[in-house]
């Protein structure tokens, strides 16, 4: 089950950073983004070593596949329904040029951050060591701090006001339950 489970989350990991480097598109790559991207090489690494180096959990592993699953399943709900658009890397200084509030974005305001976030809550979660909980608070970090500035580049955009309503809908990493939708 530990090899499962190993494959599992490298599969995730690779084709996440797959389809991310052909689905987005900025001039550049902003420095937070060459940050994260080798933080996460470090913490794919430590991953995969602990889960070579110890056997774990059989509940811990069958969780962690889960997670892996929502991940991906979430993620590629977003890429499916952001497809036509041409977005833009996180932390670029650039506006942004439209608001979709259709298929995760009806609940989600930042679903390709929530996917992120649950693969490395997939890592902890399978090895049950500090360092990966340590991956996941700095990868969950940088999620935060993404989206948080995202939500402020809204401000001076012709969405401003749609964007305000928007965010009385739809949660910011997870579902807001119980909000009336608009």
């Amino acid at each position: 089950m530990n090899e499962l489970v190993l494959v599992a989350g490298l599969v995730c990991y690779v084709i996440t950073g797959l389809v991310v480097r052909s689905h987005f598109s900025s001039p550049a790559m902003p420095r937070e983004v060459r940050l994260s991207i080798l933080l996460s090489y470090l913490g794919l690494a430590a991953f995969i070593w602990l889960m070579l180096r110890d056997r774990h959990a059989t509940v811990g592993l069958v969780a962690a596949l889960g997670l892996f699953i929502a991940s991906q399943a979430l993620f590629f709900w977003t890429v499916a329904t952001t497809r036509a658009q041409r977005l833009r890397l996180a932390f670029d200084p650039e506006p942004p040029g439209f608001l979709t509030q259709a298929g995760p974005y009806r609940y989600i305001r930042h679903p390709f951050y929530a996917s992120y976030i649950l693969l490395w809550l997939g890592c902890a979660v399978a090895t049950l060591h500090p360092v990966s909980f340590a991956f996941l608070i700095a990868m969950g970090v940088f999620a935060l701090v993404a989206a948080f500035r995202e939500e402020r580049s809204f401000d001076g955009t012709p969405f401003a006001a749609e964007y305000r309503r928007y965010r009385q809908t739809a949660g910011l990493l997870w579902p807001r339950f119980g909000a009336g939708r608009v």
